[in-house]
């Protein structure tokens, strides 16, 4: 079975977010932070089989951890693509944060992904289960500022957390920029 059909039979379709077709036939996703009206930002050539799903749909474990240290924190979305082989972890902030708290959202959707393969390994068999993905992780500030060409200022690859790629004004972004494959 396929890491895209078991991600499709685990993760509830209230937390998932489709894809559109957009003018030139780019399969388009537009993700937008929970409770900020304004905060859109759209992410074109996403691969066909790519899954989007909502991270912070996955209740936070206060009632099992004490989250002194962010533990319980997530970012907004996590974009995977078995085709091209990369996971996303995407933190949305309309207006400008302190980058130790987007870190640990960023970190909390890793730790979301890396239960899912767990699931995936142990209830579906499947001993490769999202195994050998490469990892993004990319924060995306001052969403609600007027349209105008995406900043990207980044690490020299943002593979970690702690490195993650920051863009300012992300309105139209390109799925290929933020895999950096």
């Amino acid at each position: 079975m396929s890491d895209r059909q078991i991600l499709s039979e685990l993760i509830a379709e209230s937390a998932q977010v489709s894809h559109e077709n957009h003018v030139y036939g780019q399969r388009v996703v537009k993700l937008q932070e929970a409770g900020v009206e304004g905060s859109l930002s759209e992410i074109r050539n996403i691969p066909s089989d790519a899954l989007v799903i909502k991270a912070d749909a996955f209740p936070a474990p206060r009632a099992f951890f004490k989250g002194e240290k962010g533990e319980c924190k997530r970012a907004d979305f996590i974009i995977i693509s078995e085709e091209k082989r990369v996971i996303l972890y995407i933190e949305l902030k309309a207006g400008e944060k302190d980058a130790s708290h987007i870190i640990k959202q960023l970190k909390g959707a890793s730790c979301v992904i890396s239960y899912c393969r767990e699931i995936g390994k142990q209830f579906w068999g499947e001993a490769q289960f999202l195994d050998d993905y490469t990892h993004r992780y990319i924060g995306m500030v001052n969403l609600s500022i007027s349209k105008k060409p995406s900043r990207y200022k980044s690490a020299p690859l943002h593979d970690s957390p702690e490195r993650f790629m920051k863009i300012s004004s992300p309105h139209h972004l390109q799925f290929r920029e933020l895999a950096a494959l």
